[in-house]
């Protein structure tokens, strides 16, 4: 059985155009996540309160789920997809003293907070009492 020349090429043509459609498939697909990195954190007070709650923000540079994690323990309502380059979450710390707060895309972004023990009865250390207009 021969094969022609010219039908010799187009396989040997069709195989490796089929390699190379592979290997970009798999790199565009990779892409995308290789990159995925936090740009930021911050939460939304400067003093914290245990059993308040606050907002955690974090800034990414890829639309991929993002986890955040309190202490190494996630944080109920991850993973969040970024919308516009943010995720919030909402977070009510339940303990006093030093609380390590990541978000994980990809590789991991922390920020070290202080949380400290109510002051005050009742919701007022949280900013609802007579001048919550105030904040924490």
């Amino acid at each position: 059985m021969t094969v022609s020349l010219s039908k010799r090429i187009a396989r040997r043509a069709g195989v490796g155009l089929t390699a190379v459609a592979a290997m970009a498939c798999s790199v565009g697909l990779t892409a995308s996540t290789a990159s995925a990195v936090p740009t930021g954190l911050s939460v939304n007070a400067r003093n914290i309160y245990m059993g308040c709650v606050y907002q955690i923000t974090a800034t990414y540079d890829s639309w991929i789920q993002a986890w955040f994690y309190d202490n190494g323990m996630v944080i109920s309502g991850s993973p969040i997809t970024p919308s516009n380059g943010q995720a919030t979450i909402q977070w009510t710390p339940h303990s006093a003293g030093t609380h390590t707060l990541s978000t994980l895309q990809g590789s991991a972004w922390e920020l070290k907070v202080n949380v400290l023990e109510p002051t005050l009865t009742g919701s007022a250390t949280c900013g609802a009492g007579p001048l919550g207009f105030l904040g924490s």
